[in-house]
């Protein structure tokens, strides 16, 4: 029987593990953890750059250009897929796409220090960056490990990239002041080495029984033009997940310019009677200022501590009712209250869970399809369809505010029904989630083998017993069960039993001069509930 490590016992904290999936998991929260810290430190200094040498207009055009990009990426990433999806190993193309983007980065840093103009460049490609390498890893990520092992362990690689995220946006300001933008390019490209040299470990570290299965080898046909929408378009799953990504951008978007319209008219109302614009603007900017420390803070928290629970609880299924269920709420009770402490309020909740349990149940998605959705269809639908959800979210706030004149309660009652919309796409998604995982992998019970045979100890002497590899045995591939020791009767163990759940070992002291005799049960469960049980009988004191 293989023993937890020190590692897995601390990350069994947050989520459930099976013995020989440390290695991986650490390998790909470092992962996670460097890119999202990398990408925050390259976010905090793409305003400025953006600002200083052009205006607000400008960054919208540039928004809108990243879009039009995107659409010729695509078909090129397809060519790329295929060209890749021949090899028998899974990392060379989140591997060798990063090293291009870690070119890239270096080159902007040579650049930015001879002093030439690439401000926006460097925010088209700050965009697409941010997109791309984010989507190649978590289809990486979906493509080592079968949906049992994915759905248990994807809750801890994005905890570890909401600290990056954290860490990241908290230390950019200092770390520019010290090096500058073009340093903090450098120290961006060497941080996003350790992703592209840690991916080939990681695949090689999953254990059998967690390994993704459906590999794809054959040679496919050269692809059209179009083949990344195609495929996204001629799956119904894909289909409804590319509308769910651009109805959650145009609630969010929406719900941001209601809580900025609160955030300003309260500015202004301070700069009114205040006598001072200065004021005004310090106001909005402390008050985002701690609006994205809470919302990031409490997305860590969810990420880290429930994420994983919720998981254990309702499945990648019912994780998708959640956020529209919140959304939902909090329209109506700012439709029924619109003052800003509730806009502030829903607004950090309606982030906190779409940053955290939203995304990576978006990633979670992907774990039941074949390769080719996987990388070419998520592709898609992370750069391109959110891109596209981002210049529809826009396009309807200005059409909304300025031609229509629709006012804050407006917004207000569109996002309600928006959210309604996104509850039905859910639940669409979710049928399909469950149909689709249950086709690749059904749930059996775990199984009950060999009890321990009864056992008589000496009272006062420390006595050891180890449960057999074959007491319990899951025939579900990549399932992960939790032990239970209790006595039969007081439902508890006595306070002389140890009982460690990680290795299935038993540790007796019982006090000096006891005796008696008593039956315990141990219990395994797997992550849907399901369980079995065998017992035996403890007779303890003198011989």
């Amino acid at each position: 029987m293989q023993r937890f490590t020190a590692m897995e016992r601390f990350l069994s904290l947050f989520t459930t593990l099976r013995a020989g999936e440390g290695a991986v998991a650490a390998q790909l929260c470092l992962q996670s953890f460097a890119i999202m810290f990398s990408y925050y430190t390259l976010k905090v200094i793409r305003e400025p750059m953006i600002l200083a040498d052009g205006s607000a207009e400008l960054k919208a055009y540039s928004s809108a250009a990243q879009a039009i990009l995107l659409m010729l990426i695509v078909p090129l990433f397809a060519r790329l897929y295929q060209r890749t999806s021949v090899l028998q190993e899974k990392h060379h193309l989140f591997r060798n796409s990063l090293l291009f983007f870690i070119i890239n980065l270096l080159a902007f840093g040579f650049c930015y220090q001879q002093g030439w103009p690439i401000a926006i460049a460097f925010y088209i490609w700050l965009g697409i960056f941010a997109v791309m390498v984010l989507a190649l890893f978590w289809a990486f990520a979906a493509d080592l490990f079968n949906p049992r092992s994915g759905q248990r362990i994807f809750p801890l690689i994005a905890a570890a990239g909401a600290l990056g995220a954290l860490f990241g946006a908290g230390m950019a300001s200092p770390i520019d002041i010290i090096v500058g933008h073009d340093g903090l390019m450098f120290c961006a490209a060497l941080l996003l080495v350790l992703p592209w040299w840690l991916s080939r470990s990681s695949e090689n570290s999953v254990p059998p029984g967690s390994r993704c299965y459906a590999v794809e080898v054959k040679p496919e046909a050269p692809s059209p033009l179009l083949q990344g929408f195609q495929i996204v378009w001629q799956s119904r799953y894909l289909s409804l997940i590319a509308i769910f990504v651009i109805l959650l951008n145009l609630i969010n978007a929406n719900g941001e310019y209601i809580l900025a319209s609160f955030v300003t008219e309260h500015a202004k109302n301070l700069g009114a009677t205040g006598g001072a614009g200065m004021q005004a603007e310090n106001y909005i900017t402390q008050f985002y200022s701690r609006y994205v420390f809470a919302t990031t803070g409490l997305s860590f928290l969810i990420q880290l501590f429930l994420v994983s629970r919720i998981y254990d609880r309702v499945g990648i299924s019912g994780a998708l009712y959640i956020l529209p269920i919140l959304m939902l709420v909090n329209y109506s009770l700012l439709a029924l209250f619109p003052i800003m402490a509730v806009a502030r309020a829903a607004l950090i909740a309606e982030n906190s869970v779409g940053y955290s349990l939203q995304n990576t149940t978006r990633h979670a998605l992907f774990l039941p399809v074949n390769r080719r959705e996987k990388y070419v269809g998520k592709h898609t639908i992370d750069t391109f369809f959110f891109r596209v959800g981002d210049v529809l979210s826009g396009s309807f706030i200005f059409i909304a505010s300025t031609v229509i004149s629709l006012g804050i309660v407006g917004f207000v009652l569109v996002n309600c029904g928006l959210a309604a919309l996104l509850f039905w796409v859910s639940r669409a998604i979710g049928r399909r989630h469950t149909n689709a995982a249950r086709e690749v992998l059904g749930n059996m019970p775990p199984i009950a083998g060999e009890p321990p045979k009864d056992l008589h100890i000496p009272a006062g002497q420390v006595s050891h017993l180890q449960l057999g590899a074959d007491t319990f045995t899951d025939p579900d591939v990549g399932d992960a069960l939790k032990y239970q020791a209790f006595d039969g009767d007081a439902r508890r163990l006595p306070h002389w039993i140890k009982f460690d759940t990680y290795n299935q070992t038993f540790r007796f002291c019982p006090p000096p001069r006891s005796s008696g005799s008593m039956v315990i049960r141990v219990r395994a469960q797997d992550f849907d509930g399901l369980d079995a049980e065998v017992s035996f009988t403890l007779d303890y004191g003198v011989n």
